[in-house]
């Protein structure tokens, strides 16, 4: 928090040395996040080789939340490690929280090739308990084909697909969210700050 110069506070999920653990469609065990990444096979489950003493620090913050969100970033080795602790599935269970959840632009190689908005929300809501998300946030406006191409070719990456059809039960935010540094594609940070807390007003 400090080196950031944040505004809020930084939670870790665990003070221990955990080692992050998943199990692949072809059987093969990877151990570590980014030999899970770099081994560019399907997901299938993702565990921890020690179960971790969770921060309790980190439960009661998830009580006393107001909203719970979810942001964009490596679903299985960023997101998904923090939801395959029982007890942070318990403390999500009982908060009154709302859950919003802010989906990748871009898929990633190894995690979540080919997978559509609504694949992203059923693969978190897998992980969870009863609770789950309430409201997902999209980008639908529209990324130059010339940078699309260039991710493809260069990162493997494709845009995540907003297939509206298949997302029930859940509240659906679309926004123009696009911003572009350096060639590359990012959420602009501001415009989705305010998306969220009109989201919160409107709740």
């Amino acid at each position: 928090s400090k080196t950031l110069k944040l505004k809020g506070k930084v939670l870790p999920l665990t003070e221990d040395n955990v080692v992050l653990m998943a199990q692949m469609q072809d059987g093969q065990v990877v151990e570590g996040e980014h030999q899970i990444t770099d081994y560019k096979g399907e997901i299938t489950k993702i565990y921890y080789r020690e179960k971790p003493q969770i921060n309790e620090e980190v439960l009661t913050a998830i009580a006393e939340a107001d909203y719970l969100i979810f942001s964009m970033g490596s679903l299985y080795t960023s997101l998904l490690p923090n939801l395959i602790c029982q007890d942070i599935i318990a403390a999500i269970d009982k908060a009154n929280a709302q859950i919003f959840y802010v989906c990748n632009m871009m898929t990633q190689p190894g995690e979540t090739d080919n997978l559509k908005v609504s694949d992203h929300v059923k693969l978190i809501n897998q992980y969870l308990g009863k609770r789950k998300i309430d409201t997902v946030f999209v980008n639908d406006e529209k990324i130059p084909k010339k940078l699309v191409n260039k991710y493809a070719s260069l990162e493997q990456k494709d845009e995540v697909i907003i297939d509206e059809e298949n997302l029930t039960n859940i509240a659906l935010v679309k926004a123009k969210l696009l911003l572009i540094e350096e060639e590359m594609i990012r959420h602009n940070y501001n415009k989705l700050a305010a998306l969220i807390f009109v989201a919160m007003i409107e709740e």
